[in-house]
């Protein structure tokens, strides 16, 4: 089969494409026909060991031998089952991630049969269907303990991007007035998802916003945390989706000092989440945002495109030719 393997960390330029044997899979297991998969800032930031907390992860003077594969989501056809596999069998289409495992930017992949991956929908190009794990399941992490009523303001910064996009949406389900923020060019995108006011940040700033907010979701690390806390009401809630060490660490600090509440940390994700997730595609509650599809071979193309910060949505990698 083929895989897209890195070997050090640096640019896009270090991804190859190469041949490996295909996996069995064992007792419990399922093996995948990848059909796409997706480039998300998991991939790129583990590519480039930026931050370098990567290292500690991921091998701390180049990326381990099982490292060496990123891709976290993908959607495919189950190709074959090893014993006692009670939930798939072969031809089964599915969706799903792999989580911090990777190695989905490959032909094909072996997963547990309980790992976060559940049957896909056949409404759905694969393209589309590997769109949605990623930001759908950062947004739903973040903003459904938080308890949201019919009527809370929740400001969106990075409305336009894969988690940003999911968590207008999640916002608008759960009965938010949302502001987005995002670029001219994404203006109508974010309103087509249900954002009710949209800041363009290319002419106005966070300043000229004259309310206050509830929940306040960054999902991009563009603004200082300081400069947001204006914007939070008292008792309010800031959820840092791609917080750093440092805010990572100040945040019971700062949330005790200012009198709110301070989320950071890592998504976690199950494979009821994917159930669920499939149930709001099947309602209609959610839609996956999808700007545009990389052949295999173009992949660092991909990764400078989802590097430079300004994707809609999600963009996505195909590995069938």
């Amino acid at each position: 089969m083929r895989v897209i393997e890195f070997h050090k960390y640096g640019s896009a330029d270090e991804l190859k494409i190469v041949e490996r044997p295909r996996p069995v899979p064992g007792p419990g297991e399922v093996l995948i026909r990848i059909h796409a998969s997706a480039v998300n800032s998991g991939d790129w930031r583990v590519r480039k060991a930026d931050p370098f907390l990567v290292r500690l992860f991921f091998g701390l003077r180049r990326p381990r031998a099982a490292a060496r594969v990123l891709g976290s989501v993908l959607s495919g056809v189950v190709a074959e089952t090893g014993t006692d596999v009670h939930r798939f069998q072969p031809g089964d289409r599915v969706f799903g991630m792999s989580d911090l495992a990777m190695g989905c930017h490959a032909e094909y992949i072996c997963l547990p049969e309980n790992a976060p991956i559940t049957t896909g929908l056949e409404s759905l190009s694969h393209a589309e269907a590997a769109s949605i794990p990623f930001g759908l399941h950062t947004a739903h992490h973040f903003l459904t303990p938080l308890s949201l009523q019919q009527g809370n303001r929740l400001l969106v910064l990075g409305a336009s991007g894969a988690v940003g996009s999911a968590a207008v949406q999640l916002g608008k389900s759960l009965g938010c007035a949302v502001t987005a923020v995002t670029s001219t060019a994404n203006i109508e995108l974010v309103q087509s998802l249900g954002a009710d006011q949209v800041l363009d940040y290319t002419r106005r700033s966070l300043a000229d916003l004259k309310q206050s907010f509830d929940v306040i979701f960054a999902s991009v690390d563009h603004y200082p945390v300081s400069s947001l806390r204006p914007l939070l009401k008292p008792g309010g809630q800031l959820v840092l989706v791609s917080a750093g060490i440092k805010d990572m660490l100040l945040a019971p600090l700062r949330s005790l000092i200012w009198k709110c509440q301070i989320h950071t940390g890592v998504a976690a994700v199950s494979q009821e989440l994917m159930t669920q997730f499939r149930g709001l595609i099947e309602t209609g509650s959610f839609k996956p945002v999808l700007e545009k599809s990389y052949p295999m071979h173009a992949v660092a193309e991909a990764h400078r495109h989802a590097e430079r910060g300004h994707k809609k949505g999600n963009i996505a990698l195909c590995l069938v030719d």
